[in-house]
């Protein structure tokens, strides 16, 4: 979208789609946290509505960006996406 110059519409409508997907692998993955975890870390919880607190904030204001500051804060936010999957430990089954 970005790199294709497409139009605010779309690029409001592919942040929507990123939010609501983001906001539901969050609830996938606290649910799993709250089958297989005696106690589930609250750190990791607050820092899920962190992250969907910078999308909708993103999403509140990208029409008021330039091109280069839009793409500075989704390169920050795709950095915190990485860095919360590579933090992820192995889940152990369920019995």
């Amino acid at each position: 979208m970005y790199l294709e110059k497409r139009s605010q519409e779309q690029l409001l409508d592919a942040l929507d789609r990123l939010i609501e997907c983001t906001r539901a692998s969050f609830r996938e993955e606290e649910a799993l946290m709250d089958c297989f975890a005696p106690d589930p870390d609250p750190v990791h919880r607050e820092m899920h509505g962190r992250v969907l607190a910078r999308l909708m904030a993103l999403r509140n204001s990208a029409l008021d960006f330039d091109r280069g500051r839009l793409l500075a804060q989704l390169i920050f936010i795709d950095r915190e996406l990485t860095s919360h999957i590579s933090d992820v430990a192995p889940i152990p089954e369920c019995h």
